[in-house]
């Protein structure tokens, strides 16, 4: 049986990271409406239109009119993925791209786009996907964003450094380093030779080491390593570093946490231009103050 939004979930952060894209899109399309250039979006990991809210719908009420299950289903909340925000738009891209893995996901975008003759949806890994789709992105005409929202530490930085060779394209990243990327980091060192490899691709090096890294000597005059304990912080700045390298203006980053507070993920946008910089930075900072007036 095929997955249905019902079992398409996510955290009620996701909304933040949502509701920042959808602002940014908006300010994008509406200062470039009246410029002769062909808007592209990309939606790396483009997910389901529509995904149910973890945890709605699980506090029951009694109701004489209606099962357990009917009242379950009347307050369950859904929010709108990312493909339909930026399909939505009063102001249209000229084109969009969106790529999922998975199969089910990717069809149930093609039905929903079907008479869209500006979409074209793709199957498989994004990243070769878009790194043989940036060569055409780079005419003087484009200009466009890319929204790269990996389920992990599957961005690869080949895939980022193609989107900023174009010299067109702006990307906004889900960097997910205070959970995912910090998961695949083991306090030991020891670490399976398969995330290792995913850590390099998704920082285009192996230097992540020596940062997430201290080497400590023990009692017998032996090397340990000692895993650092500001290591997102760390590695957060020195991908940052990497993104100043090939991209002209970086903003911020905003930190998304969950309902306990924890940090899960950063926010960043980066560009070749100082217009889409000074939009980012205020639509960021608009979302932080927001979290911080709740508190």
């Amino acid at each position: 049986m095929k997955k249905d939004h019902r079992q398409s979930t996510v955290g009620p952060w996701a909304e933040q990271k949502l509701q920042a894209l959808e602002d940014y899109l908006s300010f994008y399309t509406t200062a470039l409406k009246n410029q002769p250039f062909r808007l592209v979006y990309i939606d790396a990991f483009a997910g389901s239109p529509r995904s149910k809210v973890r945890g709605s719908g699980t506090h029951l009420e009694p109701s004489p009119f209606l099962d357990d299950m009917e009242i379950a289903e009347a307050q369950e909340q859904f929010i709108e993925g990312s493909p339909v925000r930026a399909l939505k738009l009063q102001d249209s891209f000229s084109q969009y791209h969106f790529f999922d893995l998975d199969k089910t996901r990717a069809g149930t975008l093609d039905r929903i786009c079907e008479s869209n003759l500006k979409v074209e949806v793709k199957v498989g890994d994004c990243n070769p996907l878009i790194r043989d789709l940036a060569p055409s992105l780079s005419r003087r005409n484009i200009r466009g964003v890319a929204f790269l929202d990996p389920y992990g530490a599957h961005l690869e930085w080949e895939t980022v450094k193609a989107l900023a060779a174009t010299q067109t394209m702006e990307v906004i990243i889900n960097f997910p380093v205070a959970m995912a990327i910090n998961r695949l980091i083991t306090r030991s060192g020891k670490i399976p030779e398969t995330w290792s490899s995913q850590l390099d691709q998704c920082f285009g090096t192996n230097e992540w080491h020596d940062i997430a890294y201290s080497v400590e000597t023990d009692l017998f005059g032996e090397e340990i390593l000692t895993k650092n304990k500001n290591v997102s912080h760390l590695l957060l700045d020195f991908y940052l570093d990497r993104l100043k390298g090939i991209f002209q203006c970086v903003a911020p980053p905003r930190l998304i946490c969950n309902t306990r507070n924890n940090p899960l993920y950063y926010l960043i946008w980066a560009g070749p231009n100082r217009l889409g910089l000074k939009g980012a930075e205020y639509i960021l900072k608009q979302g932080q103050k927001l979290k911080k007036s709740r508190k």
